[in-house]
């Protein structure tokens, strides 16, 4: 699954990021903000969000229209993924679904697709509706053979833009990492610097004091 990659990175760097936090209080803080940037359960890209909104638009009227005829359903699937002509789409529908209701299970009910534009804001509705990884994760329950093609595509591109994410992340945390390290080694220095000078500046502070109260003595004596 997709993000097997990332829990799997994660579970291997864990030693060295346990290392680091005891190292460094500042390191958790860093940590957690470039993780949380990333954003790794949002997929980018223009193909994944087209194949997101054509695939998971048709898997609602599938499971939800189940006595569509194979026919229409093949017709239907082609027009959405292989001719991308939303125009023969919304005709199929408007054939398919006349008069029907969807399922009991819909959290969704489908309005009136009258055009390619009420068509295209019905697919953006549905997709936007479900985050990119419950979509990743209902592919791996979608048996139907006409739509693996598209699935795979879907779950490659999904793949490589986490790869690439995780690439970029490992980068910028990695620089960001380094800079905290050289700031608290330049703390470091700077304290033991103050400490030494503190300790050059008491013991000179002692032999004045000394040499002082040595001159008071001598002159007493004399």
């Amino acid at each position: 699954m997709v993000f097997t990659r990332l829990t799997l990175l994660l579970l291997l760097e864990l030693p060295r990021v346990d290392d680091l936090r005891r190292l460094y209080r500042d390191f958790n803080t860093i940590y957690k903000r470039y993780v949380e940037d990333a954003k790794f359960d949002v997929v980018k890209g223009h193909g994944f969000k087209f194949l997101k909104r054509r695939l998971a638009f048709i898997c609602y009227i599938l499971r939800e229209y189940r006595d569509i005829s194979p026919k229409k359903r093949t017709e239907l699937i082609n027009a959405l993924l292989s001719e991308d002509d939303l125009r023969h789409a919304q005709q199929v529908i408007s054939r398919s679904v006349k008069g029907k209701e969807p399922g009991k299970t819909s959290w969704f009910s489908l309005p009136k697709v009258t055009d390619e534009e009420s068509l295209r804001k019905v697919m953006t509705k549905i997709a936007n509706d479900i985050s990119d990884s419950d979509f990743l994760l209902g592919l791996k329950g979608v048996q139907d053979e006409e739509l693996q093609n598209p699935i795979q595509e879907a779950v490659a591109l999904a793949n490589t833009q986490l790869s690439s994410s995780i690439d970029a992340m490992v980068n910028e945390l990695t620089h960001a990492v380094v800079r905290m390290q050289q700031d608290e080694c330049k703390k470091h220095i700077q304290r033991e610097i103050e400490v030494k000078e503190r300790k050059v500046l008491s013991g000179a502070h002692v032999n004045f004091i000394r040499d002082i109260n040595k001159n008071s003595i001598g002159r007493r004596t004399s």
